[in-house]
């Protein structure tokens, strides 16, 4: 059933057998993803890490990049950085390069596998499937298009991938949840670990946080075109002792109230604002786009350099909103 699925997508199909190929040329492999990684960034980077090195295991096989203080308890933590002799890297889940969080300079080869839109294919392989719910979906597809899934696919690689799922697809709430989704997530729980134990763990808030969101309900701005918008300033952070990865992670507290179509949160930091856009059915990642950030119909990201763009930001939803 899932094998029928896989011929539907193009650059897997095309790609997985060249994939195979490559990484059976190379013992020194690193995995990387996207900086301020999320469930699905590290479901799919730690769960490729140990279904590799599963395949094999006379293989140097390293997962780089800065931990992720909230969730690295329940996914996982990165290996210890070490210079390998010119490796492949493996990119999941990063749409750009500038998004890498690791170093490539080192790096002979780079294959990119993602579900984000494709604008820079900065991989000599490019599997990106922007119709798969999360790349940990993709990352399981891929694995059984190796038909390697019955034999190297164990508990522990099952839980990580699990858990990327369920991070991009809100518990499948989202709209991409598709059929394909749920015979994987079904596939998935198959496997020997406790789902219900690190979804608690996942969905834990701090009582911070707890507090910082009645910060963020207080100060929403809601218009009559449905857009609805929280700014919040590093005072703010400071005052309520949440990071600014802490606060982005509460973008859809928003999500259920009846008249919004369209929200973001525009968080201060250094020297921009991080604005995380959200959509029930408007496409918003063309705004993204034109702003310089980029990602998902309904889920998007900008970086903001200051309050004026943030206004733009907001015509521009305003205008797509009133045209909808």
């Amino acid at each position: 059933m899932i094998l029928n699925e896989i011929h539907k997508l193009d650059a897997l199909k095309a790609n997985f057998k060249p994939l195979l190929n490559l990484i059976n040329r190379y013992d020194n492999i690193i995995i990387l993803r996207h900086q301020r990684p999320d469930p699905d960034a590290l479901g799919a980077q730690l769960g490729l890490k140990k279904i590799l090195e599963n395949i094999f295991p006379s293989k140097k096989i390293r997962a780089f990049g800065e931990d992720e203080p909230s969730l690295a308890n329940v996914l996982g933590y990165m290996d210890a950085y070490e210079t390998l002799d010119e490796p492949l890297a493996i990119v999941v889940d990063t749409a750009n390069v500038e998004r890498i969080d690791g170093d490539l300079t080192n790096v002979k080869e780079i294959v990119k596998i993602d579900h984000h839109p494709n604008l820079d294919e900065f991989g000599s392989i490019n599997i990106v499937e922007t119709s798969v719910s999360s790349t940990s979906e993709l990352i399981y597809l891929l694995a059984n298009c190796w038909g390697y899934e019955n034999d190297y696919l164990d508990s522990e690689s099952a839980r990580l991938l699990y858990a990327g799922i369920v991070g991009d697809t809100g518990r499948f709430l989202y709209d991409n949840t598709s059929k394909t989704t749920l015979r994987v997530a079904s596939e998935l729980r198959s496997f020997d670990f406790d789902a219900t134990a690190m979804q608690n763990e996942l969905s834990k808030t701090s009582y911070n946080s707890f507090k910082f969101t009645g910060y963020l309900i207080d100060n929403a701005v809601l218009n009559e075109h449905g857009l609805l918008y929280t700014v919040v300033s590093k005072e703010a952070l400071e005052k309520y002792d949440v990071t600014s990865s802490e606060a982005s992670l509460l973008v859809n507290v928003f999500r259920d109230i009846e008249d919004v179509k369209v929200w973001f949160l525009a968080i201060e930091e250094d020297d921009f604002y991080r604005v995380r856009l959200r959509s029930k059915k408007v496409v918003i990642n063309d705004v993204a786009d034109y702003y310089g950030g980029g990602g998902h119909p309904l889920a998007s990201g900008v970086r903001a350099s200051s309050m004026k763009r943030i206004e733009a930001i907001i015509d521009a939803l305003n205008t797509k909103l009133k045209n909808d």
